[in-house]
């Protein structure tokens, strides 16, 4: 597995952190079976990581594999209700302590933090279609 490290700002001496996510969807697991290790700023949220996946995939892929959607963040997260769709399961912990990110999406993660993310959870049945 490589490493990504994604520059967020313009910042000098900033400290950086390592995140491992998993995203379970067919397309992006069989381009990417091993996932993502990326290494952030060390304010980076969960947002921030899913800004950085899409940056791999677009990078690999040359556009984001599954039609309807323009990026992994548009495929997750409702930009103006600052939440993930309700057809998103997430699983987020470091050194074996659950994260709370749905309630706050934007809260730093610590570093060495692992996320899997299911895009389309089929057994969620309030659907909500996302936005532009």
């Amino acid at each position: 597995m490589r490493y990504t490290k994604i520059r967020l700002s313009s910042w000098n001496n900033v400290q950086m952190k390592t995140i491992l996510i998993f995203v379970r969807q067919r397309e992006i697991s069989k381009a990417f079976p091993d996932g993502f290790r990326l290494i952030l700023e060390d304010d980076a949220s969960i947002i921030d990581a899913i800004k950085a996946v899409d940056i791999e995939i677009k990078e690999k892929a040359g556009k984001f594999p599954i039609e309807k959607y323009k990026s992994l963040l548009q495929m997750v997260y409702h930009p103006h209700e600052n939440r993930f769709y309700n057809q998103v399961a997430i699983h987020v912990y470091a050194k074996s302590t659950f994260l709370n990110v749905r309630e706050n999406p934007l809260m730093p993660l610590p570093n060495e933090t692992t996320i899997v993310l299911i895009p389309e959870n089929g057994c969620q049945t309030d659907w909500e279609e996302p936005v532009e």
